[in-house]
């Protein structure tokens, strides 16, 4: 990660038709409680690998403009802070009604444990104290 670099590039988020479309045929469906998270592995001869992620709120999510801001907003703070730790993939969000009322911290967990269930959460580096001490 580049020291100071707060804010999510361009080249992380999902940007044309095609990419969410894509997303959406082929992508493998992680339901959570807060949203419905769409995940497809990076393709291995992709020479950018990459995580990109999109938020789709509809409508049909919230009347209010305002609220599904906010929504896709929290969405985009907790993928921000963690995507560290994914492995390179495409990810689609589309957050449910329940997410309304919850804290960063809540979708950031929720987050964290729907693509571990996908596989996408990178191994943490442990240090092997055992060759360490010899």
């Amino acid at each position: 990660m580049e020291i100071g670099r707060s804010s999510l590039r361009k080249q992380e988020k999902l940007r044309t038709r095609k990419d969410f479309d894509a997303l959406k045929e082929h992508g493998k469906a992680c339901r959570d409680p807060f949203f419905t998270v769409l995940v497809r592995a990076a393709e291995p001869d992709d020479p950018v690998q990459i995580t990109r992620y999109g938020v789709i709120c509809s409508r049909k999510l919230h009347h209010s403009a305002v609220v599904r801001n906010r929504a896709r907003r929290l969405i985009s703070e907790t993928f921000r802070l963690c995507k560290e730790e994914i492995l390179p993939c495409g990810i689609l969000i589309i957050p449910r009604r329940s997410i309304f009322g919850a804290k960063q911290q809540e979708v950031q967990a929720h987050l964290l444990r729907t693509l571990k269930k996908a596989g996408l959460i990178r191994e943490k580096q442990t240090a092997d104290t055992s060759s360490a001490s010899s």
